[in-house]
C-alpha cells in the first residue's frame, strides 16, 4: 500500500507525546523495505528536514537547531538516495543549520552536488572544510562556484590537482594570493599547460616570470620578456647618491651593496684583476663560449658579464639560446656580431660554423628576441637571475625541491 504524504502541523497539541501515541491511524504501520528500523529512520529524517526548511518566524532558532541536530544524528544512517533527496531540498533554503550543510557537502559527490551547485551562499569556512575533507570531485565543484574567494582557492591549491588548478586559473575574476602563485609556479616545472595560464595571470610578478623563463618553451619565453619589460630609471635615480658613499666605506653593508649591484645603471666588463677589458675581448670571449664552453671560458665569461659562474654556466647550457641573447644584449654587443655568434662565424675565432651553429631560421628567431630588448632591461633580467637573496625566488626554489623529493 502506498504511504500517503504527511504534513507538518505547527500545533503542539497535535504532536504525539509518547511512542504509544505515535502511530497515525491513517498511515498505519511504518514501511520497512530494508529492515525493521529503516522505514522509521526515513520518516524521522523527512520530518526533521520538513522542520529545518521552514521559513524564519515559523519556529525559533533554537528549535530549528534541535531539529538540525536530530537530522544530523540520523543522516549518515539512511540510504544514499534519501540523502540526495534531502540535499536537493535543503539547497533551495537559505537558513539551514551549518552542521547539516557541512554533513551534506562532505558526503559523496552526488550528495554534495545539490548543495555545492545549488545553494547560493555557503560560508568560506564550510567550503574550505569541504575542500580539505572531500575528494577531487568536491574540489572541482567548489572551484566552479560563483564568487570563489582567495581563501577557498588557497585551500584548493594545497592539493596538486592540475585540472582543478587550471579551472581556477581560467577565471580572471578570482583573485589569487601570492602563496598560491608561488605554489603554481613551482608546479609549472612539469606542466606546460599550467605555464601558459600562469603567464597570463595579473598576479604573476617579474620574479616569478624570470624564474619560469628557464623551464618554459620558446613562445612563453618571448611572452615573459614582453610582459615583464621594466624600466629601472626611477629606482636608479633614487639610489644613485648611495654609490659614492658605499665606495668610500671601508666595510660596506653587504645587503645594500647587493641591492646597488642589482640596480646598477652601467656595467663595465672587467678581467681577472678588475681591469676594464675591451669590446674585442668581450666579443672573442662570447664567441668562444658558444663553441668551447670550457671551465676557463665559463669563469672568464662570468667576470666579463658581471654574473656568477653558476649563472654563466647555466646560460651556456641552455638549449634554447634566449638567455645567451639576454647576456649579449646586456653587454652591448652589436646585432650583426650576435648573429655571427649564433651562426658559428666570428672573425679570429672560427669562420666555418661548428657543432653549436644554429640554423639560419633559429638564428633569426633569436635575433628578433635580441632586437626587442632594451639594454638596461637585459641587464635587469641578468640581475634577477643572479639574485640569490630574492625572497620570492627562494620560496619557489624550496617548493620545487619539496616537489622533487616527494
Amino acid at each position: 500500500m502506498t504511504q500517503p504524504e504527511t504534513t507538518l502541523s505547527p500545533a503542539q497539541d497535535d504532536l504525539p507525546v509518547s511512542l504509544d501515541d505515535a502511530v497515525d491511524p491513517q498511515v498505519g504501520e511504518i514501511p520497512a523495505p530494508h529492515g525493521p528500523m529503516t522505514g522509521a529512520r526515513v520518516l524521522v529524517a523527512r520530518k526533521m528536514a520538513d522542520i529545518v526548511v521552514l521559513p524564519v518566524g515559523i519556529l525559533t532558532a533554537n528549535e530549528r537547531a534541535l531539529a538540525g541536530d536530530i537530522l544530523l544524528q540520523i543522516l549518515d544512517k539512511v540510504d544514499y538516495d534519501l540523502r540526495v533527496d534531502l540535499a536537493e531540498r535543503i539547497s533551495r533554503v537559505p537558513d539551514v543549520p551549518e552542521t547539516i550543510v557541512r554533513a551534506l557537502i562532505t558526503d559523496r559527490p552526488d550528495v554534495a552536488a545539490s548543495i555545492l551547485e545549488g545553494m547560493e551562499v555557503i560560508s568560506d569556512s564550510l567550503l574550505i572544510e569541504c575542500v580539505r575533507h572531500g575528494d577531487p570531485a568536491h574540489r572541482l565543484m567548489v572551484a566552479r562556484r560563483f564568487g570563489l574567494t582567495t581563501a577557498v582557492a588557497d585551500a584548493i591549491f594545497e592539493f596538486d590537482e592540475a585540472d582543478v588548478a587550471k579551472l581556477i586559473l581560467r577565471r580572471p575574476e578570482c583573485a589569487l594570493s601570492q602563496t598560491a602563485i608561488e605554489t603554481l609556479v613551482s608546479r609549472s616545472t612539469v606542466d606546460e599547460t599550467l605555464q601558459a595560464l600562469l603567464i597570463e595571470r595579473d598576479e604573476l610578478e617579474p620574479a616569478h616570470g624570470f624564474m619560469m623563463f628557464w623551464w618554459v618553451g620558446t613562445s612563453n619565453r618571448r611572452r615573459i620578456l614582453s610582459r615583464f619589460s621594466l624600466d629601472r630609471s626611477t629606482i636608479q635615480e633614487a639610489l644613485q647618491g648611495l654609490y659614492p658613499v658605499m665606495r668610500l666605506m671601508q666595510e660596506p653593508d653587504g645587503l645594500v651593496k647587493e641591492i646597488l649591484d642589482l640596480n646598477d645603471r652601467r656595467h663595465r666588463p672587467r678581467g681577472l684583476n678588475g681591469e676594464v677589458v675591451s669590446m674585442d675581448v668581450v666579443k672573442r670571449t662570447l664567441a668562444l663560449a658558444r663553441q668551447y664552453p670550457s671551465e676557463e671560458i665559463i669563469e672568464a665569461l662570468g667576470m666579463i658579464a658581471g654574473i656568477s659562474r653558476e649563472l654563466a654556466a647555466r646560460i651556456l647550457r641552455d638549449p634554447g639560446g634566449e638567455p645567451y641573447a639576454v647576456m649579449c644584449k646586456s653587454l652591448g654587443i652589436a646585432r650583426t656580431d650576435f648573429f655571427e655568434f649564433l651562426c658559428g662565424r666570428a672573425e679570429g675565432v672560427f669562420d666555418d660554423g661548428g657543432e653549436s651553429a644554429l640554423s639560419p631560421e633559429r638564428a633569426e628567431e633569436l635575433l628578433d628576441v635580441f632586437d626587442r630588448m632594451a639594454r638596461d632591461f637585459a641587464r635587469a633580467v641578468l640581475r634577477y637571475w643572479d639574485w640569490n637573496g630574492n625572497p620570492r625566488m627562494a620560496r619557489v626554489t624550496r617548493l620545487i625541491a619539496q616537489n622533487t623529493n616527494v
